[in-house]
């Protein structure tokens, strides 16, 4: 945390400035009262708030762009030039043409060698230095009248000269009727008079305003980290945490983004809260609190660099102790240190910096000997306070060398966090602590079961290290293997080299029954790989026998919370009532850790089953829980079932850019992963995006690896994409190997998705011996099972098989019976495509009236942005006759774009080609390149590729 390293070598590029972000309201405020004339605005802020931003901003905007926009910059100089900043503005007023001007202009030729042939001749210089100054007063403002409309901005007005001080209250005090003039300056903590050393008084007939600049919000910093690290999106988590480092001053978010963007990843991490804490401080935020630092006085620079030791907040008489100052000149320096604009006040009575950065540039002039002083004077004084923080005591003895004293702080710290939910920071400290003790067991043993709250893929690197390197007794090492095995499991690629440590770990652990339990429940869990059920169902009955001879309530609880979501993923009507008979609240962390899981777990099954508002229901408080009781894993799993719920219900709008964000935040999680790419996956497909869809779609299909439910849902969307470009043996190719994972797993209600699609891939290949046993080994499976998914998808698939006989209204009815199965639980593109079959078979048997219901399936998909399926619904009612316009005519659209020219903007923004686009609206090749010719004309675009930058922000599209 305090650690102070060399800089490396290093090469900053700056790029130009970053996106505008945060201040549009401040903007617009001020752009209209400019519109006003005469108008004057201060705009006010500490230092790095972006006042310079907002006057570039303002000379941009379109609306002033047929007058003069006049800039000048008031400089820190020893001796500043008189009215420097109005005249540096004025050198440019001749480059458009000038209004009449009086003699008493001719006063500017000498300090205005620009306009010397704009003004008149030099008068006589009067003896009276003061009727002189005021002849310029006069010539200025009547050169700004002779400019017409106008604006004038003049930045850091602080550090104005008294000659332009006095100039500027000339001026406002009756300001010509086309100027407006904004003037920015810098606040700080000590009193003052104004921006021009006295109070200004505007004519009654001055628009005036005072704007002040504060932090920026976490949208707007997101914004600016979209931009500089070029980015689609970065998650809620991240900006969150870039406010709180950054203080939300622009000044110091935009110097971060630029220093994180050129900081490389480690292999397998996006953007997270440890590559912040991390960060060199950028060197232009370094030089600027250096130059603060440096104008302090010496005793307020030693109390700034006792706190920068400190970091934490603190009150006056703990800054002076640490510091070594005494009270008498303690108010002195706190006063002056506040003036300086490094140290702050963060609450009552307590001081420290406005954000991390600064505090680290400050800590990093701190020498080697007086930094070793300072973190034990700091332990020292903190020791002494009530209640001391744990944590804070460890960080300083371990920046003080103290290693005895760290090693006892820091663990009683871990256990803290522990028993307050705070998994990642026990995790943290418990890791250091392990690295540097010789009690490598109790403190390993202590690490693998808190790691079980989380995931942090390093905690699995420290378990495998310890069982290799040191010898331990074999119930130790049957802890920790437990652990490890259990984490394994939920890790990419390791789920069977996880259920083998957990075996080996149930042997290991014959002399501790209550841990051998946890292990044997482990291996009854039988959602993931392709081991069969009955392998799981041995295991089951173990944990059932186990149960009844536990005392720990905690163990007791996470046995029943599985047994009940097992039940639960298997269609066993039991779970949900015994569910209803438990605790709403638990009486430990570790009880509360449990519930929490059952919440998330059973959410997860209830959700394959079927159950969507029960699902619903538990999804939120499972959050809830799970976020209260500090259960980070399952928050991650939470997660993944709410955007696959979102996927089931139809509620698309914003889900491809929340999957995005859960996936990228758990990189290694299978289980994720694999959800989030199959919601990804679906919205793609429907979409139309056939290639991305097959991108997504292979990250969740490892059957042997993965959530089964997942692999045989990403199976079906698969099979659905090559159907529907017409590669059969490619559906089969895929239905045979999903269709065999299922009958290895022997769950069938979770291929409640995949039956309908594989069999109508064996039917349109003509192997109706295999279409039609999947649907009856289907049927036998789910008979009897709580599962709505699968009993609406029943008959979808029966329907199939008899549509594709020829059997149309038969088989029309079984979809009515599917489509009304679907819409009840709700999953409404399931139900639409149901509608959609039923009354193109009625078509086809030659029933006219059925066009009605597949106009309102098109337009059901387009609710949805299902927008290949609506375009083939387009498609089909033109070729039956029934597309007619409105009787009031079709909709004249101007410079605006039509719905259907804004989704071919859509696509074009993805890159698609018009072959693509033509395929995925049902449109012939010709009118695509209508309506392209049209978008880019509309959009004013010079290209295809230049369609994205043009498009409207709510119609940009989604990745």
């Amino acid at each position: 945390m305090w650690q102070a390293v060399p800089r490396p070598t290093s090469v900053t590029v700056r790029t130009g400035p970053t996106a505008f972000a945060g201040r549009g309201e401040e903007l617009a405020a001020v752009a209209e009262v400019l519109t006003h004339r005469p108008a004057a605005v201060l705009v006010e802020g500490e230092p790095g708030m972006g006042r310079s931003r907002l006057l570039a901003e303002l000379a941009r905007r379109p609306e002033f762009a047929d007058g003069r926009v006049l800039r000048g910059v008031c400089q820190p100089l020893r001796e500043p030039f008189p009215y420097g900043p109005v005249l540096e503005a004025l050198h440019a007023a001749g480059e458009r043409p000038l209004g009449p001007l009086s003699p008493v202009a001719g006063v500017l030729r000498p300090l205005l060698p620009e306009l010397a042939d704009r003004l008149p001749p030099t008068p006589e210089p009067l003896d009276d230095p003061g009727a002189q100054r005021h002849r310029v007063f006069r010539a200025v403002r009547e050169l700004f009248v002779a400019c017409g409309p106008t604006i004038l901005l003049v930045d850091d007005l602080q550090w104005a000269d008294e000659g332009t001080c006095d100039l500027m209250r000339f001026l406002a005090a009756d300001l010509p009727p086309e100027l407006a003039v904004v003037a920015a300056y810098r606040t700080g903590a000590q009193p003052w008079p104004g921006p021009l050393g006295a109070p200004v008084r505007a004519a009654p007939s001055v628009h005036t305003a005072r704007v002040t600049l504060g932090p920026l919000d976490v949208a707007a910093v997101r914004a600016m980290a979209v931009h500089v690290l070029e980015l689609p999106r970065v998650s809620d988590e991240f900006a969150t945490k870039l406010h709180e480092c950054t203080g939300g001053i622009p000044f110091v978010v935009e110097e971060t983004l630029r220093a994180l963007r050129d900081v490389p990843l480690p292999a397998g991490e996006g953007l997270s809260d440890r590559l912040l804490e991390n960060l060199e401080v950028p060197a232009p935020l370094r030089e600027s609190v250096m130059e603060r630092l440096a104008a302090l006085p010496a005793e307020a620079a030693q109390l700034t660099r006792a706190a920068a030791v400190l970091a934490e907040p603190a009150e006056p008489a703990t800054l002076a102790e640490v510091a070594g100052l005494g009270e008498e000149s303690l108010r002195a320096a706190l006063l002056a240190a506040l003036a300086g604009g490094l140290v702050a006040e963060l609450g009552e009575n307590r001081y420290g910096f406005r954000h991390p950065l600064a505090r680290k540039a400050v800590y990093d002039t701190v020498s080697g000997p007086e930094r070793t002083l300072l973190h034990t004077e700091s332990m020292r004084v903190l020791g002494a306070l009530p209640a001391p923080s744990p944590l804070l005591l460890a960080q300083h003895a371990f920046a003080a060398g103290r290693t005895e004293k760290w090693l006892r702080y820091a663990e009683v710290a871990a256990d803290e966090a522990i028993v307050h939910g705070e998994t990642s920071r026990a995790i943290d400290l418990l890791q250091a602590v392990l690295s540097a003790s010789d009690d490598v067991g109790r403190l390993a043993t202590k690490l693998s079961q808190v790691a079980l709250r989380g995931f942090r893929p390093d905690v699995i690197e420290t378990l495998e290290r310890v069982l290799e390197d040191r010898p331990l007794p074999p119930t130790v090492r049957g802890t920790i293997r437990l652990s490890l095995g259990l984490l394994l499991v939920r890790t990419i690629g390791r789920l069977e080299r996880g259920r083998e440590e957990v075996e080996r770990a149930v042997a290991e652990l014959v002399d501790r029954p209550e841990l051998e339990a946890r292990g044997i429940n482990l291996l009854a869990q039988p959602i993931d790989g392709l081991t069969p059920l009955s392998w799981h169902e041995g295991w089951m009955r173990r944990a059932r026998e186990v149960h009844s001879g536990l005392t720990d309530p905690e163990l007791r609880l996470a046995l029943t919370v599985d047994r009940i979501t097992n039940a639960s993923h298997l269609g066993d009507g039991s779970a949900w009532p015994e569910f209803e008979t438990l605790p709403d609240v638990g009486d430990s962390v570790a009880e509360r850790v449990q519930l929490a899981r059952l919440w998330c777990n059973l959410a997860d099954a209830q959700s394959w089953a079927g159950h969507l508002d029960r699902a619903t229901r538990l999804v939120e408080e499972g959050a809830r829980r799970a976020s209260d009781a500090g259960a980070l894993y399952a928050i991650g799993l939470i997660q993944g079932t709410h955007a696959r719920l979102a996927w089931f219900r139809g509620e698309w709008d914003g889900l491809a850019e929340t999957a995005e964000d859960v996936r990228s935040r758990y990189p290694e999680l299978r289980r994720i992963v694999m959800e989030t790419s199959l919601v990804l996956g679906g919205l793609a497909a429907v979409r139309g995006e056939f290639a991305a869809a097959a991108e997504h779609l292979a990250r969740a299909s490892v059957p042997a690896d993965g959530p089964i439910p997942v692999v045989l849902s990403a199976a079906s969307v698969r099979i659905g994409i090559l159907l529907a470009s017409d590669d059969v043996a490619g559906a089969c190719a895929v239905a045979e190997v999903a269709v065999d994972a299922a009958r290895r797993k022997g769950v069938w209600v979770w291929a409640a998705s995949l039956v309908p699609a594989a069999a109508e891939a064996f039917a349109r290949a003509g192997r109706w011996s295999d279409a039609d046993a999947l649907v009856e080994e289907f049927a036998r499976g789910i008979t009897g099972r709580d599962a709505p998914l699968a009993a609406a998808a029943l008959p979808a698939g029966r329907a199939i098989l008899t549509g594709a006989r020829g059997k149309h209204l038969a088989a029309a009815a079984g979809f009515d019976a599917a489509a009304a199965a679907y819409a009840r639980l709700p999953m409404p593109y399931l139900a639409t495509s149901m509608v959609e079959r039923a009354a193109c078979l009625r078509l086809l048997a030659g029933q006219r009236p059925a066009v009605d219901a597949l106009s309102a399936a098109a337009r059901a998909y387009e609710r949805l942005g299902a927008t290949r399926d609506a375009g083939r619904c387009h498609h089909l009612l033109r070729e039956h006759g029934a597309w007619a316009p409105s009787s009031r005519g079709r909709r004249g659209y101007g410079r605006e774009l039509s719905p259907r020219e804004r989704e071919v903007a859509r696509m074009l923004a993805e890159g698609r080609t018009n072959r693509e686009i033509a395929d995925g609206l049902f449109l012939s090749p010709r009118t695509v390149e209508q309506h392209v010719a049209k978008v880019l004309r509309k959009l004013g675009a010079r290209g295809r590729a230049d369609v994205g930058r043009h498009l409207p922000s709510g119609d940009a599209a989604v990745s």
